[in-house]
């Protein structure tokens, strides 16, 4: 799937494999895949920047010297991290997601990309929110000029948490309906909230979890991982 917004905004590259790609973890064995999937994106592996997910809001300024460290590498090497930005245009950036919230941040005006990794985890400490922080600290972009896209992920139609956590997460002001979280609306409203104007926020409204076009752990269990990528 091509994230067409922000291509025709300026953007070379924004899209996700899915389950006709095979697996693009970051496995050894998903290794043919993956390198298939990237080569369908004109993107060679060595120029694609990745971090170890671990569902924080750690992000990393992604440039050649981070390429050359971490490019290619097994994932162990990786450093800690679920958000990469960048304004080197030809550097890939990617995070793998199998019901988590692919999350594109751009800015046409700087020429800044943004990609971030916002599971449930990341959600609730504001992944959005920092990720748009970093992109004005580091690059001086001005959060009204962002463009974002909300991608493929366990949609609130049935993101179902437990009775306990619901109310819990209801009770501190996220967008719960009954059992279900509702991650989509949680990042655009962090995105709002940082200065990303409403209508340049854009939700994909693909669940991971209703549909069989993106691998999904939570219908299957599955080690097969969707992979998000973006490139200026």
């Amino acid at each position: 799937m091509r994230m067409e917004v922000l291509e025709k905004s300026g953007l070379s590259l924004a899209a996700i494999s899915g389950v006709s790609d095979g697996d693009c973890s970051s496995r050894p064995e998903a290794k043919v895949s993956r390198d298939a999937f990237l080569e369908k994106c004109s993107v060679s592996p060595w120029r694609l920047a990745r971090a170890r997910q671990v569902h924080g809001t750690i992000i990393h300024i992604v440039d050649e010297v981070y390429l050359e460290r971490f490019a290619g590498r097994e994932p162990q090497v990786w450093p800690d991290g679920d958000g990469l930005i960048t304004n080197i245009a030809g550097i890939a950036l990617g995070v793998n997601v199998a019901d988590c919230v692919p999350l594109w941040i751009y800015d046409p005006v700087r020429r800044v990309l943004g990609l971030f990794h916002a599971g449930r985890e990341g959600t609730l400490a504001g992944i959005a929110t920092a990720g748009v922080a970093a992109m004005v600290a580091g690059f001086g972009s001005n959060a009204g000029d962002l463009l974002s896209v909300i991608g493929p992920s366990a949609g609130p139609c049935c993101y179902e948490l437990s009775t306990a956590m619901a109310q819990d997460l209801d009770t501190r002001g996220f967008p719960i309906m009954g059992q279900k979280f509702d991650m989509w609306e949680a990042n655009r409203r962090q995105l709002i909230s940082s200065g990303v104007k409403s209508e340049s926020i854009f939700v994909t409204a693909a669940c991971t979890l209703c549909g069989n076009e993106f691998h999904s752990f939570r219908k299957s269990g599955t080690a097969s991982r969707n992979l998000a990528v973006g490139m200026l």
